[in-house]
């Protein structure tokens, strides 16, 4: 999701987003979102004949809200999409502190087919002990150690050991922010 409004121009969501939550509006933009996308990757899917994946970042705010799973289950099912096609994209730093909350739901998730991607990996406080306590399916490297990588051996370093992290879990590792052949 992108906003350009006429006064302030391009607004990123890194900057529209908190407001969103703070404001109560996050709900509703998630609504949206993941109405939006399902819908548009279901229409290419079945124009196309190709197998797209769809990754969708989730609030924390609405991810734990009580109707988030069974809307977004009934979204999938409106539209016809697997749910082996949706990967939901966490940030683990929003919901450190409350990891008995997100538990049960990241279980129903998967009992569903849907995968949890934890993004940002490496920024948060805890993000080993998540591995161990969460069912995640893929990791997304931060890409403040993906831009340092061809100058600092401690971001090649933390970053080799990350994807050996996640290959020891069986996980998928994805890097954000690769922009050159070196990265």
């Amino acid at each position: 999701v992108r906003w350009v409004d006429d006064e302030l121009g391009f607004v990123p969501p890194d900057v529209f987003i908190p407001i969103a939550e703070s404001t109560g509006l996050m709900q509703k933009l998630g609504t949206f979102i993941i109405e939006s996308s399902v819908m548009q990757i279901a229409h290419l899917r079945q124009t196309t004949d190709q197998k797209i994946g769809l990754s969708i970042n989730i609030s924390v705010r609405q991810f734990s809200h009580k109707s988030f799973s069974d809307h977004l289950l009934t979204v999938l099912e409106k539209y016809q999409l697997p749910a082996s096609c949706l990967t939901l994209e966490i940030t683990e730093s929003l919901f450190i502190e409350d990891v008995t909350l997100v538990k049960p739901i990241f279980e129903a998730l998967k009992e569903n087919d849907i995968k949890i991607s934890l993004d940002d990996f490496g920024t948060g406080y805890s993000s080993l002990s998540m591995l161990k306590v969460l069912p995640i399916d893929e990791l997304k490297i931060d890409k403040s150690f993906i831009e340092n990588i061809t100058v600092d051996l401690q971001s090649l370093t933390m970053v080799q050991n990350i994807i050996a992290i996640g290959k020891n879990f069986g996980m998928v590792v994805l890097a954000e922010g690769v922009e050159t052949n070196e990265h």
